[in-house]
């Protein structure tokens, strides 16, 4: 919701920007601070908005709001999944992964860690949700670097003069969440040796890196692990460090306890292609020694580690559930406030299949759709109607019908204006980082601001709302690969009293 008093703050950042004539050497400061930062997906830098997002208390009393009623909701959903091998049905999960879905966790919080991406109108407080991510929720180094970023800039000690100003804590909070769930689990043990795993191709080294460092200041070991470097001999998971000098250093060392960040479905393309099959034997034979993601189930189906997030969080990351929310199977079991809930803010989604939804209708109308894989992250194979021709959306449709495909309604995004530092090439990366460079150029407009696209993203620690990251686009996606920016998120006036579960900073470190 727009209040007015955040309003006049977002109001006054921008007059700050335009008074400063668009302030170069803040671009400048900022630009430079970034790139010999560890703000890199995939040996990239990535790309941010030079104007921040900012919320007061009553937007962030709005987004708790929306944080809790969803978790409630979500946790419904887990718990009737649980017991209920009618209402599992409806998820056409394969028969493995309902199998690894039943297995017991050793600890009670149904979905350790979230990151909910909404559409949110911010003069109404009105909302869709885009989708919910589950363990391979991420970027919150993004933010971090972002806002580091931008605080070297003039706009940002302008707003400081006036409020109080900070920035997010994604990393501190989420390892007090992650600690807290281990030792209230059966397996915790003392001084537990903990491994962040995730398949290479997939990792954000970065920010598993940053993780590494913030648990071992905490006096913990902490390893970041492959999937493919893992075993399991004599009920003990084992693990090689990813970085060669640990590895050669330590070896395969013993994991009590896993930061899942590898998610479910690279997870199952590996079981099924080794035809994976429950219980997993856990023969000290080198044969039959289970390794990668054989290891890991071996492990949790064993109890022999604690591995945050179970499996179950695989009923909330799935496209399908969106569909499944609106049956009468799922809305018997909520509250009326809930019902209500999800009428308005769960968009209306579908299997793409003839069987279903009628083929021609999407075809003809591709403005009002965008189809996604059922099991998706990343945005990866995901088309918004908007972004293509007539005929490229005939094809894609056509192409991806039948096909383990959803189809969702488009939601309606909400613009703020925006700039990058400095102009970018096709790769999205910046053309030059220096104010006198950028002022040599006579097609560089410092004082121009275009409309962006929003994604707001709700970030979940243990069931409490905890930070938020923002991206935006200028197409049907909002995803960096497609042009996308993140949007650094600053806290106005935070009342640490209010009982929120976000932390703010005021150093680049926390």
């Amino acid at each position: 919701m727009k209040t007015a008093a955040a309003a006049a703050v977002q109001q006054a950042y921008l007059d700050a920007f335009f008074e400063l004539e668009g302030d170069l050497p803040g671009r400048e400061a900022a630009q430079n601070y970034l790139t010999g930062s560890t703000a890199y997906y995939h040996d990239r830098l990535i790309s941010y908005g030079f104007i921040p997002k900012l919320y007061d208390m009553p937007k962030l009393l709005h987004l708790d709001k929306i944080a809790q009623t969803t978790c409630a909701i979500l946790d419904k959903v887990v718990d009737r999944y649980l017991v209920d091998a009618d209402y599992r049905q409806l998820f056409g999960f394969s028969p493995l992964l309902e199998q690894l879905i039943l297995l017991p966790t050793g600890y009670d919080q149904k979905i350790p860690i979230q990151r909910l991406d909404l559409f949110l109108d911010e003069e109404s407080g009105d909302f869709r949700f885009c989708e919910f991510n589950t363990d391979g929720t991420s970027a919150m180094n993004e933010d971090r670097e972002t806002t580091n970023a931008l605080s070297r800039t003039a706009c940002y000690q302008s707003l400081k003069e006036q409020h109080r100003v900070e920035r997010q804590e994604l990393f501190e909070n989420w390892i007090d969440a992650f600690l807290d769930i281990y030792q209230a689990s059966k397996q915790a043990v003392e001084n537990p040796q903990i491994a962040i795993v995730d398949y290479l191709a997939s990792a954000t080294m970065y920010e598993f890196e940053e993780f590494r460092r913030r648990f071992e200041r905490r006096g913990y070991r902490c390893m970041v692990c492959a999937v493919d470097s893992l075993r399991f001999e004599d009920g003990v998971l084992l693990g090689t460090d990813i970085d060669p000098s640990r590895a050669a250093r330590e070896g395969l060392t013993r994991i009590d306890a896993v930061y899942r960040r590898a998610v479910t479905s690279e997870l199952m393309d590996e079981l099924e292609a080794s035809e994976c099959v429950l219980p997993i034997s856990g023969s000290t034979d080198n044969v039959d020694i289970p390794r990668g993601a054989r290891a890991l189930v071996a492990a949790v189906e064993t109890l022999s580690i604690c591995m945050i997030g179970g499996f179950r969080t695989q009923i909330a990351h799935c496209k399908q559930l969106f569909s499944i929310l609106h049956l009468p199977q799922s809305l018997n079991f909520m509250t009326k406030e809930q019902q209500e809930f999800i009428r308005a803010h769960i968009p209306y989604t579908s299997p793409l299949s003839s069987l279903h939804i009628d083929i021609e209708a999407v075809i003809a109308n591709r403005d009002q759709w965008i189809i996604k894989p059922r099991d998706g992250y990343a945005s990866k194979g995901v088309y918004a109607g908007v972004d293509h021709s007539d005929d490229q959306w005939r094809e894609q449709v056509l192409q991806h019908s039948d096909d383990n495909y959803i189809i969702q309604t488009y939601c309606q995004q909400y613009p703020m204006l925006n700039t990058r530092p400095f102009p970018v090439d096709g790769e999205y990366q910046p053309l030059y980082t220096s104010a006198e460079a950028a002022q040599a150029d006579a097609s560089f407009e410092p004082l121009r601001l275009e409309p962006w696209n929003l994604l707001t993203g709700l970030y979940v620690y243990d069931g409490r709302f905890s930070g938020i990251f923002d991206r935006a686009g200028q197409s049907g996606l909002i995803v960096g690969f497609q042009g996308g920016i993140t949007i650094g998120s600053l806290l106005i006036d935070y009342d640490a009293k209010a009982g929120l579960a976000l932390r703010t900073r005021d150093t680049d470190d926390s």
